[in-house]
């Protein structure tokens, strides 16, 4: 037995077309099966999806009467059980729906099976040559490490992020059943109109800004926050012994290999400024490019703000920008020690994977 989302219906109504640009139901089916393999269909299933739309005029199922009934018998329990075999991620409302029972019924049918609802992981998608780059990464940094037991505590970890007035996504309907968690993962391209861009670095438990960027970020931009706000700001906390102007000389500057990070004046204010003591693109260590999982800011800065900031919906950008600067200030610094303890662990879990994505096994 199929089963089908709406959204899915409506994709089969997109594929037949209109007019006398129609596809036959073959090629419909052939087409829908290429752009969900793991959800595959056949002819009848599109002829049924069509007719039901023709006759009412809507894809959803038509609805059953009387009361839902309880998940009691065994045929029921089969039925759901065989829609969860073909489908994982399907919801625990639509098994309902489906099978005409209350949802109490369904979570008692998946827990009576040991069966729990896994929330999926998003990943950015590695090239071929990334988990190389990650694992030199982890093992360069690990062997600092070796040489000094506080390497980490003395890195500025720096990014940029986006805050747009719309929220961000919302992941609580990614699920997938299985009477053990399946580590199942789904990559993505990520990179996202009113909004803040925001430049934040975190180093031991001291947050090193926020700064706000007017427009997008540029090379031009970037040297001129670096000189004016991110450099006196990390010297205001470290100052070196000699020209409290400059950071002390054991602290490190980490940045991802952004396009406004990699300009010639910016990494020759870089080496200026930290010589042999920068992680990026061309640094003394390199940066391993997609690799958000591997810095403070993204497995944890900007997903803790984004949840503070938007629990209630920022009216404007004004109140937005001080909802940014209020979380980070009430914001406890264990809570930054702890994210640099945690990317300590992340180096190792990335080297079991030999480089590989590694957020499941967290």
């Amino acid at each position: 037995m199929v089963y089908l989302s709406d959204t899915q219906r409506i994709q089969i109504l997109i594929l037949r077309g209109f007019g006398d640009k129609k596809r036959t139901y073959e090629e419909v089916t052939r087409i829908f099966n290429e752009l969900n393999p793991q959800h595959v269909i056949n002819r009848s299933t599109v002829c049924k999806t069509i007719k039901r739309y023709t006759d009412t005029g809507n894809v959803k199922n038509c609805p059953k009467s009387g009361r839902p009934k309880t998940a009691t018998d065994d045929d029921t329990k089969l039925n759901v059980l065989l829609q969860v075999e073909e489908n994982a991620q399907v919801s625990s409302n639509q098994l309902a729906l489906d099978n005409n029972i209350a949802q109490t019924s369904v979570i008692r049918i998946m827990k009576s099976e040991k069966m729990k609802p896994y929330k999926i992981h998003y990943n950015q998608e590695l090239a071929e040559d990334d988990p190389d780059r990650r694992l030199q990464f982890c093992e360069l940094v690990e062997g600092k490490k070796n040489v000094d037991v506080n390497f980490e505590k003395k890195i500025v970890f720096s990014d940029e992020a986006t805050f747009c007035l719309n929220g961000e996504v919302n992941r609580h309907n990614c699920r997938i059943w299985s009477s053990r968690n399946p580590r199942w993962m789904r990559e993505r391209h990520t990179q996202w109109p009113q909004k803040i861009n925001v430049w934040a670095g975190i180093i031991n438990n001291h947050i090193i800004g926020p700064f706000f960027i007017e427009g997008n970020l540029n090379g031009d931009k970037y040297l001129n926050l670096l000189r004016n706000n991110i450099v006196p700001a990390i010297a205001a906390i470290f100052p070196h012994p000699n020209n409290p102007m400059l950071p002390s000389d054991d602290i490190w500057y980490q940045q991802d290999g952004a396009s406004p990070h990699y300009t010639l004046a910016v990494r020759n204010y870089l080496d200026t400024v930290f010589p042999q003591r920068w992680i990026g693109r061309r640094g003394a260590i390199e940066w391993p490019p997609r690799s958000p999982d591997l810095t403070p800011l993204d497995f944890f800065l900007w997903g803790y703000l984004k949840n503070k900031v938007y629990k209630n919906k920022p009216l404007n950008l004004q109140t937005l920008q001080a909802r940014i600067l209020q979380e980070i200030n009430l914001m406890p610094q264990t809570y930054l020690s702890d994210s640099i303890e945690h990317f300590c662990k992340r180096l190792g879990y990335c080297q079991i994977v030999n480089g590989s994505h590694f957020e499941h096994l967290l």
